[in-house]
């Protein structure tokens, strides 16, 4: 089984789905890439289910689309809805909620009360929480994981390593937090000239059933679908049976299809 832990979808209905672009990475949500587009490159692919991320690039927070895409394949796709840390708005199909730190906001919400606030909904009501961070800011997650430590935390894109095919310190140093967990996506792996070595490092410090991978397509794009599971494969090939399973599958369906 492979489970895609991080996708994108966006309407050719712009009349139903207007488009909000705020900016935030390429502009992949302009070719129509919806949900119909998404569930024939799985299947093209060997992918069993995958999770629908809101397209903060697209969307900002409205997530009407991603809500309605995973509602049409409810046993193949898992929600993760945008938060606005000013006015959470979580409905309730959503698996996780996503957590905005990167582009023109600095995410002043880890250390004021929003994200306090954020992680108490969360527990409230089951969910995950998926921050979107550089490595720089990922040590203030450290206070809202410990008050609140099964939330489970999947950091996107292991915190945007710089330079590629070094694992962040700052990433490295949530290992004790038991909460926190990995995606490790396609635009982290794709530049590496070892992926399998860059995943083993991590698998050794945070254990292989907290990671996993996620193509992040179709944001992007510099990789075609297939070759991304194949890359993915390949990142997992140092890896025990069990944790080629985890990183391939087990850890996205034990965070998001529970």
């Amino acid at each position: 089984m492979i489970v895609d832990g991080h996708t994108h979808v966006a309407s050719r209905d712009t009349d139903r789905y207007p488009l909000h672009p705020t900016g935030v990475g390429s502009r992949w949500f302009t070719d129509g890439f919806d949900v119909e587009v998404l569930l024939r490159t799985m299947d093209g692919a060997g992918v069993d289910q995958a999770v629908v991320v809101q397209a903060v690039g697209a969307y900002g927070f409205d997530s009407r689309y991603a809500i309605d895409a995973v509602a049409s394949a409810p046993e193949r796709l898992a929600l993760v809805v945008a938060a606005d840390p000013d006015a959470p708005d979580v409905p309730a199909a959503a698996k996780a909620v996503r957590v905005f730190g990167v582009g023109a906001t600095e995410p002043t919400w880890l250390d004021d009360d929003r994200g306090a606030r954020l992680w108490a909904l969360a527990a409230e009501r089951g969910i995950g929480i998926v921050p979107t961070l550089w490595a720089r800011d990922l040590p203030q997650l450290r206070p809202l994981v410990e008050a609140h430590p099964h939330v489970a935390v999947a950091i996107d894109h292991c915190g945007f390593p710089d330079p590629p095919h070094v694992p962040p310190a700052e990433l490295l140093a949530l290992a004790d937090l038991p909460a926190v967990h990995l995606k490790v996506s396609t635009h982290v792996l794709a530049p590496l000239a070892d992926p399998a070595a860059f995943v083993d490092v991590l698998a050794a410090t945070f254990g292989a059933e907290r990671l996993c991978w996620g193509s992040d397509f179709p944001q992007t794009q510099s990789v075609a679908y297939p070759d991304m599971v194949a890359l993915a494969r390949r990142a997992a090939a140092l890896l025990d049976e069990p944790g080629q399973h985890a990183f391939l599958a087990g850890t996205a369906r034990t965070l998001w299809f529970h």
